[in-house]
C-alpha cells in the first residue's frame, strides 16, 4: 500500500476548518497548553488548510516562523486563501522528506498526519533531524480504538505504543501527557 492510499482526499479540504471540528479539538487551546513560546520556529507537519497551522502562527507572534508543509499543493492554496500573517510560510514536500535545514525548527505539531506516512521511522528521523536540540514533538492522532467512526479506517491508524516506540528508538525523551480524548491520542516527546 503507498501513502497516497492513506492520505485525506484534498478535495474535501472544506471538512478541515469548520465550526464542528473547531469546537471538537479547540487548536488554539490544546496548542496553548503545549509551551511552544513566541519568537519560536514551529513546524506543522500535514498543515491541510491552516486549522492548526494559524493557531500556530499566534503563538509564535510576527517574530517567529510557522512552516507549513503539506504534500498537496490544493491544501496549500486553501491555506493561501485564509490570508495566513507572514510568519507563516507554506511548504511542499513529500513525507516521510521535510525540505528544511538540520536543525532549524523548535517544535514539530502534526496532526492526524502519523498514520499517513509510511515508513514511520523515516518520518521520525527526519523530525529528529530538523529539530533543534532541546526542540519539541506534538503528535495528535486517531486511536485505533476510537468511539466515534470520524477519520480514517481503523486498519490505517497507528497504536500510541508503536509511535512512543519509533521515537524512543530514534532517540527522543517522552514527556508527560495530562490530555486524554475519546477519539484520540497525544503524543509530547523532547531532543535532549
Amino acid at each position: 500500500m503507498s501513502n497516497h492510499d492513506r492520505r485525506f482526499d484534498p478535495k474535501n479540504h472544506a471538512v478541515l476548518s469548520n465550526a464542528e471540528r473547531e469546537a471538537r479539538w479547540q487548536p488554539a487551546r490544546l496548542l496553548g497548553t503545549l509551551g511552544i513560546q513566541p519568537a519560536q520556529t514551529a513546524l506543522d507537519l500535514g498543515c491541510g488548510p491552516g486549522f492548526w497551522t494559524l493557531p500556530l502562527a499566534e503563538i509564535v507572534g510576527a517574530q517567529g516562523i510557522v512552516w507549513a508543509l503539506d504534500v498537496s499543493q490544493e491544501m496549500l492554496d486553501a491555506l493561501v486563501q485564509r490570508h495566513p500573517p507572514a510568519q507563516v510560510r507554506p511548504l511542499l514536500s513529500e513525507l516521510p522528506h521535510i525540505h528544511l535545514p538540520d536543525s532549524s525548527v523548535d517544535w514539530i505539531w502534526g496532526a492526524f498526519v502519523v498514520h499517513e506516512v509510511e515508513p514511520l521511522a523515516g518520518l521520525v528521523n527526519e523530525m529528529r533531524r530538523v529539530l533543534r536540540p532541546g526542540g519539541r514533538i506534538g503528535l495528535l492522532d486517531w486511536r485505533p480504538d476510537a468511539v466515534h467512526e470520524d477519520g480514517p479506517p481503523r486498519h490505517h491508524r497507528l497504536e500510541a505504543e508503536t509511535v512512543r516506540r519509533a521515537l524512543r528508538e530514534s532517540g527522543f525523551r517522552l514527556l508527560p501527557v495530562a490530555w486524554e480524548h475519546e477519539d484520540a491520542y497525544l503524543i509530547l516527546a523532547a531532543l535532549d
